[in-house]
């Protein structure tokens, strides 16, 4: 007996499938959960802080009782910006503790005419995880090989 003629039973065949595709949503679900979740962060060995080439601004905080959205631009003074490879930190001003943010690059018009079109930054967190307290953001400048902690000077509470 070949294996292509063993004859399939439906019901199975319906479970199996059904089975299948919820694992795919329970996956697909946790991948975007641990996107949208704050991870603890430590500075690393390499990492200066506050530069005083690194330009950084914050467009826009939003906080409210589900969520953090962060959206603002970085770019170090004398450097075009390709491509983005930045994140902002929230710094509990009480306990110290880091919480970093991913981000994803969007374009900004107004920085294009020096070379940095591309240095926006735009972040969307879940406050699940976040205590309550006094927070400084800052953006870790990660572009061309660089590892810097730049302060925004931009402090909130939730």
């Amino acid at each position: 007996m070949k294996f292509l003629d063993i004859e399939i039973n439906e019901m199975i065949y319906k479970r199996l499938i059904l089975a299948i595709i919820i694992l795919i949503i329970v996956y697909m679900a946790f991948t975007m959960s641990t996107l949208l979740v704050f991870k603890t962060y430590t500075l690393g060995p390499s990492t200066s802080e506050n530069d005083e080439t690194i330009r950084t601004h914050i467009d826009s905080l939003i906080v409210d009782n589900k969520k953090i959205e962060i959206t603002g631009w970085a770019y170090k003074e004398g450097q075009t910006v390709e491509m983005v490879n930045s994140n902002f930190i929230l710094k509990n001003q009480d306990t110290g503790k880091m919480y970093l943010m991913k981000t994803v690059m969007e374009k900004n018009a107004s920085l294009a005419e020096i070379g940095c079109g591309n240095a926006g930054l735009h972040a969307q967190c879940l406050r699940l995880g976040l205590p309550k307290g006094k927070y400084q953001i800052f953006v870790l400048y990660r572009n061309d090989g660089e590892d810097i902690l730049a302060d925004t000077l931009i402090p909130f509470e939730i």
